[in-house]
């Protein structure tokens, strides 16, 4: 009988880096509204817009992460990383976008 050898599952960066790339984009394009439409109803409806859209990106970068290691793809301290990541992601783009719904002009 020969012997087994088990493959070691790919070590990757992407999915945690993704998850924090996201909440930057948010960050950036809802300080940039902020900057540009200071104390206007636009800054704040571009604040809510980009929100709506990086919850939506977050999710799908979740779904993606799960199903990538369901299929073997991911080593286990990667995949909890990488959830760890989307966690932190997901309440930063929360609380990125809190001031535009406390402060309305």
């Amino acid at each position: 009988m020969g012997r087994r050898v088990k493959a070691l599952k790919r070590l990757s960066w992407r999915p945690i880096v993704t998850a924090f790339a996201i909440w930057f984009v948010h960050f950036m394009v809802s300080w940039s509204a902020s900057e540009i439409w200071a104390h206007q109803w636009t800054a704040n409806a571009v604040a809510w817009g980009a929100t709506a859209i990086a919850l939506l990106a977050v999710a799908l970068h979740l779904a993606r992460v799960k199903a990538q290691h369901a299929m073997g793809g991911l080593s286990d301290w990667n995949y909890h990383f990488a959830l760890g990541a989307v966690a932190i992601a997901t309440v930063a783009v929360v609380f990125s976008a809190l001031p535009s719904f406390v402060f309305l002009p």
